[in-house]
């Protein structure tokens, strides 16, 4: 091979070398070595477990669709704009929402009682509604011979109690 009608690889090379932009990138490259080996090793790893991670992609992709359809059937998902607006909702209740739940109002012995007041509550409404319950004086007088009534009078006038204590402080 002559070197006027073929070049050859060095000369080119030595050609490319010689031009200011090719070497300013060369230095660049060569600066910037262990970055690039680094990426080159993160790519390859990639590519050799690429089936692997699209498995695990589109089996994350399916167990997505199936707890969706689960949790509610039909119902399309949230817009982003609604997750947005839900976001900054929530931004905008923190203080008030850190508040109630450093206040006693969430104790375990308050909801308790809460959840007890709340099922008597509902029971006792539902019963004076199916036997239409009306009491005289009368039968307001002979009710407090019931120890339930009273055991439930005697919690109303302790919490009225409390309640004119907490008032007076």
């Amino acid at each position: 091979m002559s070197r006027t009608s073929h070049p050859e690889v060095s000369d080119v090379v030595v050609e490319k070398i010689n031009d200011p932009a090719i070497a300013a990138s060369l230095v660049t490259l060569l600066d910037n070595a262990e970055l690039l080996s680094t990426l080159v090793l993160g790519l390859a790893g990639f590519i050799e477990r690429g089936d692997v991670i699209m498995d695990s992609l589109a089996d994350s992709v399916t167990e997505f669709k199936a707890a969706r359809s689960a949790a509610a059937p039909g119902m399309p998902l949230p817009k982003l704009s609604d997750l947005v607006t839900v976001t900054q909702e929530l931004t905008d209740a923190a203080p008030t929402l850190r508040s109630v739940l450093n206040s006693s109002m969430v104790r375990p012995e308050t909801v308790e009682l809460l959840s007890l007041l709340s099922e008597a509550a509902t029971e006792g409404a539902t019963r004076a509604q199916l036997s239409d319950t009306k009491v005289s004086a009368i039968g307001a007088v002979k009710a407090l011979r019931d120890d339930d009534v009273q055991r439930g009078l005697g919690l109303v006038i302790e919490i009225a109690r409390s309640l004119g204590q907490k008032l007076r402080d």
